[in-house]
């Protein structure tokens, strides 16, 4: 695959969205058998993140939507910037007009290289990536599966590219409601606990945030 820039300043060419076109027309298809998939079994708060990919590199997610999908990992969602290797049990599943698929299998950049942002976006957590790369793709973090690419705009960019096209993604998941007071207080407990044992512990290097 060539690298990223050339495609990120140009448009994708006139041939390929008229391909892509037409291929819309087999993604509500393609959405449907994904809502029927069985649904991987994660942690009760597990963050999930839910995707739309665009046919318009202009920045903002519009119809037509060319691709759907879910980001995932252990845990709430905590605004931040994260490496990826730091959120437990990631999973990336994404479903494109045509029936091409993505999966966590389909990473050709090295995990360590990818960094996860989360910000708030209204009542929103919304996702980008960055990191320092290193994939055939040139993005922040690609895929590649049986000769489909798909690859994420450097630097926490809005941009995607699948093949030869180009288009806007967004990822977004609900800011979680506050506990209820049962669970706020067994996460206080939970929380004190951590702490004395990490006082009585030698230190150890734990993940943390920059924002």
């Amino acid at each position: 695959m060539e690298n990223w820039e050339p495609f990120y300043v140009q448009q994708a060419p006139r041939a390929a969205m008229k391909k892509r076109s037409a291929q819309l027309a087999a993604l509500g298809a393609s959405v449907a058998a994904a809502a029927l998939l069985p649904l991987h079994a994660t942690s009760a708060q597990a963050a999930v993140f839910n995707f739309q990919f665009d046919t318009t590199p202009d920045g903002t997610v519009t119809p037509p939507i060319a691709g759907v999908g879910t980001f995932s990992f252990d845990g709430p969602p905590v605004a931040g910037t994260f490496s990826l290797t730091s959120l437990p049990n990631y999973d990336f599943e994404f479903f494109f007009a045509g029936g091409t698929t993505f999966t966590t299998a389909d990473i050709t950049t090295p995990v360590a290289n990818v960094e996860v942002a989360i910000s708030l976006l209204g009542s929103d957590f919304s996702v980008n990536f960055g990191g320092s790369g290193g994939g055939e793709g040139s993005g922040s973090i690609d895929f590649n599966n049986g000769g489909n690419e798909l690859s994420f705009q450097p630097d926490f960019g809005s941009l995607y590219r699948l093949n030869e096209s180009i288009g806007t993604y967004q990822g977004i998941t609900p800011v979680p409601g506050p506990l209820p007071l049962l669970g706020a207080g067994a996460a206080f407990g939970w929380s004190r606990k951590i702490r004395k044992r990490i006082k009585s512990s030698r230190p150890e290097v734990i993940p943390t945030s920059t924002v």
